[in-house]
C-alpha cells in the first residue's frame, strides 16, 4: 500500500511530457534579485512555445510552456528570445468614481523594471535551451 502511494507520488510530480525540459533562473537588476516578476521566454524559431513563470521572493523562477500536457513543466528545447516585466498594480480608483466614456481612464500600472526588456525586439536577453539538464538562466537587467 505504502509502495503504491510513493509510485503515484512520484508520478505526479514528473513531467509526463519528455519533450519538455526543466528551466530555472534568476533576475536582478541593480544587484537586487527581484520578487514578482514575469519572466517569458520566446521562440525564435517559428512552430517554438513561449514559456513563462515569475519570480519568488529570491528572484529565482521556473518556466513552464503552456501546451506542456497534463500539468508537465518545461519549456521545448531551441533559441529564446527572453522578456521581463514587474508592474506595480495601478490605484484603486477614487470612492465613488464610476466608470463611463467622459470619466478620465482608470490608472495604469506601473512598469518598475527598464522597459527594454518587455518586448522581445528591444531585449538583448537571450537563452538557448538544450535537450537535457540547463544550468540556471541567471540575467541581471541593466538601465
Amino acid at each position: 500500500m505504502i509502495v503504491g502511494l510513493f509510485v503515484l507520488v512520484s508520478a505526479g510530480c514528473s513531467n509526463t511530457d519528455s519533450r519538455y525540459v526543466k528551466v530555472e533562473g534568476t533576475i536582478a537588476y541593480k544587484g537586487e534579485l527581484i520578487d514578482g516578476a514575469t519572466v517569458t521566454f520566446l521562440p525564435v524559431a517559428e512552430g517554438g512555445e513561449p514559456a513563462s513563470g515569475k519570480t519568488d521572493t529570491s528572484g529565482r523562477f521556473s518556466l513552464t510552456s503552456v501546451r506542456a500536457i497534463e500539468g508537465g513543466r518545461g519549456v521545448l528545447p531551441g533559441e529564446y528570445h527572453v522578456t521581463v516585466s514587474k508592474r506595480e498594480p495601478p490605484p484603486p480608483m477614487p470612492e465613488g468614481a464610476v466608470s463611463s466614456s467622459s470619466a478620465p481612464p482608470a490608472p495604469r500600472a506601473k512598469e518598475l523594471l527598464p522597459t527594454k526588456y518587455l518586448q522581445p525586439g528591444t531585449s538583448d536577453l537571450r537563452a538557448t535551451v538544450n535537450q537535457g539538464r540547463n544550468d540556471p538562466f541567471n540575467f541581471e537587467l541593466t538601465d
